[in-house]
């Protein structure tokens, strides 16, 4: 059983991967493209390497680490500052359309290096993955009047979209959505597209297609969540009142 998760933040770029091979738990860590450091323990059993595995990631996942499957090394400098760089100048230029932000930002990756564009769409990956949280669940479906599976994935892809500091006041707080979001847009809040602008930058850039794509790229598994709300029981307006009383 081996697992490898990935952290990201302005300063940081980190890989942790853990592996348990009968009473042996082997943890490999570092810098991104390095190869890192490892630390070997033997426990008694495999019983008890696993319960220790299992531990271990939950205080990586409760820090931010998101497992990652697959893909390729990449020698490249792009990282988190470039990746919201280039939301907020595609942003800026197409004043407030995020379809027509997305096709700017197609063209903006276009031009830059294949490692780069695979880069972004693992940088996009890990954010995406990152929001998938209980709380930004609920006050989606509280602004759109209900969010299914899919729905919230496209919310989620509209929150990167409006930048990083968006971004990060949504996580830390999902109530700062009341300032920002229009009851008459409500509904406008989905930017399905942004999740395959690395795919169509790629297939532009290289005339390849979305498996030798998806292959070099690898993808971020989605953390479990576990829900403390419910639509009808009074949760939703409980939690996030400011919320619920603007889209209501």
């Amino acid at each position: 059983m081996r697992k490898t998760f990935s952290y990201r933040d302005e300063n940081s770029d980190k890989f942790w991967t853990v592996d348990v091979e009968g009473k042996t738990l082997t943890v490999i860590f570092g810098k991104t493209g390095t190869a890192g450091r490892t630390n070997i323990k033997e426990f008694e059993s495999n019983a008890d390497a696993q319960k220790e595995v299992d531990k271990l990631i939950k205080e990586k996942t409760r820090k931010g680490y998101i497992e990652i499957f697959g893909g390729e090394q990449n020698n490249t400098d792009f990282g988190i500052l470039e990746f919201w760089n280039l939301i907020e100048r595609s942003k800026r230029k197409a004043t407030g359309d995020v379809n027509e932000q997305v096709e700017i930002l197609t063209e903006i990756l276009t031009e830059r290096p294949v490692a780069d564009i695979i880069e972004f769409g693992r940088i996009l990956n890990y954010y995406h993955a990152l929001s998938y949280t209980s709380e930004l669940w609920a006050a989606a479906y509280i602004i759109q009047g209900g969010c299914s599976d899919d729905a919230f994935d496209y919310f989620r892809a509209w929150i990167i979209a409006q930048g990083r500091e968006v971004f990060d006041n949504a996580l830390e707080n999902p109530e700062s959505l009341a300032k920002l979001i229009n009851v008459e847009e409500a509904e406008e809040t989905d930017a399905e597209s942004l999740l395959y602008v690395s795919q169509e930058a790629y297939k532009s850039k290289t005339g390849g297609d979305i498996d030798e794509f998806s292959d070099r790229e690898g993808f971020a598994k989605f953390p479990e969540i576990e829900f403390d709300w419910k639509e009808d029981d009074g949760s939703l307006e409980r939690k996030f009142p400011k919320l619920y009383v603007k889209f209501t």
